[in-house]
């Protein structure tokens, strides 16, 4: 399948906009085969984040290994490209809503690799277009307009709301993403007359010299097709709706104060320091702590030493808290993430916080003077 006839680089229809009128359905149809190896509408979601890698390196059959994790089990699942199996591995979590009591995925955050990355390590030479997590998300409209009926078709460019599809947020480190929620950067245009979407994005360069495991990455916080789906059969029809329904509650405070089940200092590479955890959340046991830990490095030298992978020998696992460690950095401040949830976790900053600590944590408590 042709992955690209575009106009300087680009799909046509950038913009779902009923007031085009019917002309626009035309040009939408062509560029249906623009941007990725189909899927069958029914297994689309399940395997965005393959769909998105493909298209980010410009092929449509590379080899794609999916993890998947939530919350905490998202955060320390990594991308990776497969020298030995010729894959690439990309790590994947889906937000999901429920709306008149059933659940569907809302939204897709996907950890993947950028092409300089696979044409350096797979010996490559994968060239055209540079895309971005908006090309991802333009293309899931794209499948999900063609899956109207034509009445749809026709009431959705009537009297629908539209979408603008806009660059990339790039935000600067993957901690400031993990938190980042796709709605955040959707918002509503002149008079709530179309939503904006643009789409939280990390975006690191690759360094074949130093190979680091978070370099090279390109990652995206991706609007699903069902919530695409639904807009164009339902939500666009309604004045001030939201893409998809959202809802969370502000953390306000952790569930616990330092660990229930142990704490693990380790290097963390890609802030070049060393942290150290408190496993906080009741789901947390020492069992499961050690071995969240033991996917940590000890130090920077154990890190070259794995050959800057990010799975590690282990970071250093105790019983007790962070506060109660000799070997834990001075604590100056608490930044927590999956707050208030089972795997909650809190980890112990030595430096001041910035304005990236403050977003990059569900909630950030300067330690007291």
């Amino acid at each position: 399948m042709a992955m690209d006839q575009s106009v300087n680089g680009r799909c046509q229809a950038r913009n779902a906009l009923p007031a085009l009128g019917c002309w626009f359905f035309m040009l939408l149809l062509p560029a249906l085969s623009c941007a990725a190896p189909g899927l069958p509408a029914a297994d689309y979601d399940e395997a965005l984040c393959v769909t998105a890698q493909r298209l980010l390196v410009n092929d449509p059959d590379m080899p794609v290994r999916v993890q998947r994790g939530q919350g905490n089990g998202f955060h320390t699942i990594q991308m990776s490209v497969d020298e030995t199996q010729r894959e690439l591995v990309v790590a994947m979590s889906t937000a999901t809503v429920k709306v008149d009591g059933e659940s569907f995925p809302a939204a897709i955050a996907c950890k993947m690799v950028n092409r300089d990355r696979v044409n350096d390590q797979l010996g490559l030479s994968l060239d055209g277009p540079r895309r971005s997590c908006r090309d991802v998300n333009e293309h899931t409209f794209q499948v999900a307009f063609a899956g109207l009926s034509q009445t749809e078709r026709e009431r959705y460019l009537t009297s629908g709301r539209s979408l603008s599809f806009t660059n990339d947020t790039v935000v600067t480190t993957g901690g400031e993403w993990l938190p980042a929620r796709a709605e955040s950067y959707i918002s509503a245009g002149a008079d709530q007359a179309y939503l904006q979407v643009s789409a939280p994005s990390v975006q690191v360069p690759w360094n074949s010299v130093e190979g680091g495991f978070f370099q090279g990455t390109h990652h995206c916080k991706l609007i699903s097709l069902a919530s695409m789906q639904r807009w164009l059969r339902q939500t666009a029809f309604q004045a001030q709706a939201p893409l998809y329904p959202v809802g969370k509650q502000v953390c306000l405070a952790p569930s616990a104060t330092t660990a229930t089940a142990g704490s693990c200092v380790f290097y963390f590479a890609p802030a070049n320091a060393m942290f150290c955890t408190d496993y906080s959340g009741p789901a947390w046991t020492q069992a499961s702590a050690g071995e969240a830990c033991a996917k940590r490095h000890a130090s920077r030298e154990a890190l070259q030493a794995a050959g800057n992978r990010y799975g590690g020998a282990g970071g250093i696992f105790r019983p007790e808290g962070c506060a109660a460690r000799s070997d834990s950095p001075a604590i100056a401040g608490t930044c927590v993430f999956q707050c208030n949830q089972p795997d909650e976790v809190l980890w112990q900053v030595a430096g001041a916080a910035d304005a990236m600590m403050n977003r990059a944590c569900d909630l950030y408590l300067q330690a007291a003077p």
